[in-house]
């Protein structure tokens, strides 16, 4: 089995707890593997990796302090529903820091204008016309501190789910 991993920020019990019931219907694969999320980078570095690489992101990220992340709004893609932020800016500039020192990590989409949109997927659609069928709750305001990123590893095989390897602080915080 090939471990790979992913450079994740997990959002706090509120945003996991709101997230649970509909990534647990609409995102099982998911659901099962991993905590909600926002991506930073996947497919990330090699597992075996990880602690090297943490170290490395650890020091890029003592120059970036914690900062406010508010998702407040839903969006979607003709494959997904997904919760997004207000404002993205102290996000996408350590996304910029990152991308910087791994730019063979970078996923640029077909006739994407930003190479990064942060997001967390609430659901996975089949269809486009899926999304009419889903009815969701009340938008959503969750804000909340984003104060470390996390190292995630494990298997694209589905039964095996991913674990944290890695801990990193943002601005030098333990």
């Amino acid at each position: 089995m090939e471990l790979e991993s992913a450079l994740l920020i997990i959002p706090p019990k509120s945003v996991q707890a709101f997230a649970y019931p509909l990534r647990e219907e609409y995102d099982p694969l998911a659901f099962d593997r991993v905590p909600a999320h926002l991506t930073l980078f996947y497919p990330f570095i090699p597992a075996e990796q990880a602690d090297q690489v943490a170290e490395e992101i650890r020091k890029l990220c003592s120059r970036h302090p914690a900062f406010e992340l508010t998702l407040n709004r839903y969006a979607r893609t003709a494959d997904a529903i997904y919760l997004e932020p207000e404002d993205s800016g102290a996000l996408v500039d350590l996304y910029r820091t990152l991308a910087q020192a791994y730019p063979e990590y970078v996923r640029r989409k077909e006739g994407a204008e930003v190479p990064y949109r942060p997001h967390l997927t609430l659901a996975r659609l089949a269809t486009p016309q899926q999304a009419e069928q889903i009815e969701m709750p009340p938008t959503p305001s969750f804000t909340f501190t984003v104060e470390k990123l996390h190292i995630y590893v494990g298997s694209r095989e589905e039964e095996t789910p991913y674990i944290p390897r890695a801990t990193i602080p943002l601005g030098g915080g333990a």
